[in-house]
């Protein structure tokens, strides 16, 4: 398709977008330091915080199905887009204004501000899934989508600390009170094109579809795809009490990770235009299976390095071409609610292997304490097991029913 003004455009909103809900994470630092300093909260009673405040989260398929199912003026994205954004940014704005911070004085605008870009995050990604089979451009949508994610991602461990040691907390509140008014500002120059208002009045799509191999098929291909129980809280620990990795070094890790995952999205994008991504998709399960394997020679300050970059590069690239699967098999007039759907699975994944990898460890530690590396072997056998699950997604891929099919 030639770049029509109208999908510059397009690009313009959902690169804006996404950026700005990556770009709100500068608060979390200067949050945790409200918790611990001003607080004066426990670890425990600090955990129970978060946990209340990102709650929200949990529910994004309901938002997802009130986007698709009630619409505003007739409009199924663009109203519901703009007030979304609009309650972050008073939320955000209300705790700028703030001297002294308490409990649940702050609790309940995070709690309104998370909510709020939850459901802007859902109404956007709704409108990119429709929009994109509307003109074809699943898949670049998809690589503006993860690109402008990880840039953020970028500037907010470059910039968020320094921040957070040079800024007032209310000044850094006001600047993520006025991020969200971006998302209002650009929304203004879209259109929702031909399919704004709602086909049907009732949800029906979403118990017929629940019921089909194609929904089964990619839930455990998603889970099984993200299933890596070394990463996260292992990979923490192993980096600071067996590699003896200095905090500054664990920091400038992440940041390689996320500048090589922008560099996996821009590739994606310039290669994807008239491409078979399917074809990707099939080879996504051994080429990751690989790529996690290369972890068994996470040994030193080189090896980390190299490991983190290819992982970080590979892992978006395969993932975006997962993440166009799963846009073209999101079922008419229910976008908004399976794609939002479709990516809790990928959250599922993610705190699962973490949980049931530190428990693995931990048993795997008092089960080897007599064995010499028993730390190295112990890693090893949750590599394996990663690499394992991505592997089995070969046979889980649904990608034969969805052509079969032809899910619009």
């Amino acid at each position: 398709m030639p770049m029509t003004d109208s999908l510059r455009r397009r690009y313009a909103f959902f690169s804006i977008n996404y950026f700005v809900q990556g770009a709100i994470g500068i608060i979390y630092e200067p949050l945790n330091y409200i918790l611990k300093d001003r607080l004066r909260l426990t670890p425990g009673q600090a955990a129970g915080f978060v946990a209340w405040m990102t709650f929200p989260l949990l529910l994004k398929p309901l938002y997802g199905v009130v986007t698709d199912f009630v619409p505003l003026g007739e409009r199924r994205r663009k109203p519901h887009l703009i007030l979304a954004a609009l309650l972050s940014a008073v939320a955000f704005l209300g705790l700028a204004s703030e001297t002294r911070y308490r409990y649940s004085a702050l609790l309940v605008p995070m709690m309104l501000s998370i909510f709020a870009m939850a459901f802007a995050d859902v109404v956007c990604g709704g409108w990119l899934v429709e929009d994109g089979k509307e003109r074809h451009e699943t898949a670049p949508y998809q690589a503006i989508h993860i690109g402008s994610l990880y840039l953020s991602a970028v500037l907010v461990g470059a910039g968020g600390g320094w921040m957070t040691s040079h800024l007032p907390f209310s000044w850094i509140f006001g600047i993520a009170g006025l991020l969200p008014l971006g998302i209002v500002a650009v929304s203004l120059f879209v259109h929702e094109g031909r399919n704004a208002q709602p086909r049907r009045q009732t949800p029906f799509p979403l118990w017929s579809f629940l019921r089909t191999r194609q929904f089964l098929a990619l839930s455990l291909t998603i889970i099984l795809w993200n299933f890596y129980p070394f990463l996260g809280t292992v990979q923490f620990y192993y980096q600071s009490n067996i590699l003896h990795l200095n905090p500054q070094w664990i920091g400038s890790l992440m940041t390689i990770g996320s500048i090589a995952g922008l560099a996996g999205s821009a590739v994606f994008w310039k290669l994807c235009r008239g491409k078979d991504v399917n074809a990707w998709v099939r080879r996504g399960p051994f080429v990751m299976a690989a790529v996690s394997m290369s972890y068994l020679f996470y040994r030193g300050p080189v090896s980390v390095t190299v490991v983190e970059a290819l992982f970080g590069f590979s892992t978006v690239f395969f993932r975006l071409a997962l993440l166009d699967l799963i846009a073209r098999s999101c079922p008419v007039d229910a976008e908004a609610t399976f794609y939002a759907l479709f990516l809790a699975f990928f959250d599922i994944a993610m705190f699962g292997s973490n949980a049931l990898g530190g428990k693995l460890y931990d048993f795997l530690q008092r089960s080897l304490t007599a064995q010499v590396h028993h730390d190295q072997i112990s890693a090893m056998i949750l590599i394996l097991i990663g690499a394992g699950c991505t592997l089995a997604c070969r046979w889980t891929l649904p990608i034969r029913e969805q052509e079969k099919e032809n899910i619009p």
